[in-house]
């Protein structure tokens, strides 16, 4: 490449790279400013169904909470559908293309540099004077003109090849501020990410629960078929002596049709879980038939989590990525902003060839270019204030969605702690009933046994106490499953959110808080 050498260009070229160098290195600019949106809710100070935390106490770790129910089975259920689950997969894929996004974003702070090159055959047409070339008659009455003229053609070949680069300076801080909304997207599919995780462990949790619960059941009314036949078969016996009527029969014969007929429905309950529990983990509903053998009672967690509201708004991912889109939003309201500014750019230019005419000798040429520019609006029919206004709306919205967020979440908080004493007390007058009426059974049984009671009694006593632990059974799956529900409320495991940006903590009466922004976006 050749490069110029007159003297007055170069200085040109200083002047201009002089003022680019002080274009690029002007400080950020804090023009654009963003208020965030308050609160219009103030918040409790603690939980009304939840025990409040001690002051400076931190809460409970609940990551992998299934962990806790000493359960290896349903361990090992969750952990596979935290790997192979599709819906967890297709929230990593959006992650993943989130961050791929930023990418793209964040390129926006860079120079843009291309570079090119060619080659080619070219026509080049030479004027000639036409009386040059054709004589005419002197005492012609037509005028010969003197200024016509045909052309002459050459052929060459060229070829070159260039470089271009340009950078627009972002000192009002559009580039950054929209870079700053894909960042708050992303973070937002990771909670996402992180929802799709909590529902994944919760659901497969609370099928696996209700599964053995109807495991359970099934011996209990395998033993109640039992039960009711031997009555019916005393009864057909004190029918034959004259000691009943027929209708005591039919009563004894309704009780076993009854009885049985709960059998095959709860056995399609149970597969319908099993299967469940298999889609969940990412499989093939086929691939699972029946759960491993376990013991037979749940177990649950007798201390119940100390809670406070913050903690909640601090785990729960639904929370946490409203408070991104309020981020995300404002950032964009940044860059509507920022395009009332003027826009700088630094460009720089060189191209180099050679040109090479069949008829002469070939020479080189160079050409390079370096220069400022400004593009700033002067005239838009107000399209630029008018999409402030949109975004300016749009950030009151999400930030009215996000306290929705905040305060749907602390009603499933107090829901699930509510509804999780309730259901352990009536667990408890449930296990106690079951376990007066075997009392009853074994008595009467024990009875007949001595002679002193008929065998009527003594089926109908034990009939009665395994409808009653039937019931307890149910009771403890329901506790189980709120057990769940209260995890999932609290937000699961997936709380802490290692990264440079810290949520906003809602407080009474005040603004959501913001972290540091980059240069030229304070205020967001």
């Amino acid at each position: 490449m050749e490069l110029l050498v007159s003297t007055p260009h170069n200085a040109f070229l200083f002047k201009m790279l002089a003022v680019s160098l002080a274009v690029a290195v002007l400080p950020a600019c804090t023009t654009v400013k963003v208020d965030m949106p308050e609160l219009q809710t103030v918040l409790p100070g603690q939980m009304d169904a939840a025990s409040p935390r001690a002051p400076g106490t931190p809460m409970a770790d609940l990551a992998n909470w299934w962990q806790t129910l000493d359960d290896p089975v349903l361990t090992g259920f969750i952990d596979e559908g935290l790997k192979n689950n599709t819906d967890v997969r297709v929230a990593l894929a959006r992650v993943k293309e989130a961050r791929a996004y930023l990418g793209v974003a964040e390129s926006t702070y860079y120079p843009t540099v291309e570079a090119s090159a060619g080659a080619g055959r070219t026509r080049q047409n030479t004027p000639v004077p036409i009386q040059n070339q054709i004589q005419m008659p002197a005492d012609l009455p037509i005028p010969m003109p003197q200024v016509d003229t045909q052309p002459s053609t050459s052929l060459g070949n060229t070829h070159g090849f260039g470089l271009n680069a340009v950078w627009e300076v972002d000192i009002f801080g559009a580039r950054h501020s929209e870079a700053e909304m894909v960042r708050q997207l992303m973070f937002g599919a990771q909670e996402q990410q992180h929802g799709a995780q909590l529902l994944v462990a919760s659901d497969i949790a609370s099928r696996y629960f209700e599964a053995r619960g109807a495991e359970r059941r099934l011996i209990l009314l395998q033993q109640g078929v039992t039960v009711a036949r031997r009555l019916h078969q005393y009864a057909q016996g004190r029918f034959k002596a004259g000691q009943t009527t027929a209708s005591e029969v039919d009563r004894a014969a309704l009780q076993v049709d009854y009885t049985e007929s709960q059998i095959e429905p709860l056995k399609a309950l149970l597969q319908s879980h099993i299967r469940r529990i298999a889609v969940l983990m990412g499989r093939a509903p086929e691939t699972l038939t029946a759960l491993p053998t376990q013991p037979t009672s749940l177990r649950l967690p007798t201390a119940l989590p100390e809670v406070m509201p913050s903690d909640v708004l601090e785990r729960r991912p639904d929370v946490r990525g409203a408070a991104r889109k309020v981020r995300s939003q404002a950032a964009k309201l940044g860059s509507a902003k920022a395009e009332l500014f003027p826009k700088f750019y630094i460009g720089f230019g060189a191209l180099a060839g050679r040109m090479h005419p069949d008829a002469i000798e070939g020479s080189n040429f160079s050409v390079q270019s370096l220069g400022v520019g400004m593009r700033l609006p002067l005239l838009e029919g107000g399209r630029i204030r008018a999409n402030i206004a949109v975004n300016q709306a749009q950030l009151e919205g999400v930030a009215a969605q996000y306290e929705q967020a905040v305060l749907t979440a602390l009603e499933d908080v107090e829901n699930a702690f509510t509804a999780k004493k309730a259901f352990d007390a009536r667990y408890d007058k449930l296990s106690n009933s079951a376990r007066l009426a075997r009392k009853v059974a074994e008595h009467k049984q024990s009875l007949f046994v001595a002679g002193q009671e008929l065998l009527q009694p003594a089926l109908e006593a034990e009939a009665t106490a395994l409808q009653r632990e039937d019931e307890t059974i149910q009771g403890d799956v329901s506790r189980a499953l709120y057990t769940v529900l209260l995890y999932k409320a609290l937000g699961g495991g997936w709380s802490a959110q290692r990264d440079a940006w810290p949520l906003p903590v809602a407080k009474p009466a005040m603004a959501l808080a913001s972290p540091p922004m980059p240069a030229g976006m304070e205020g967001l």
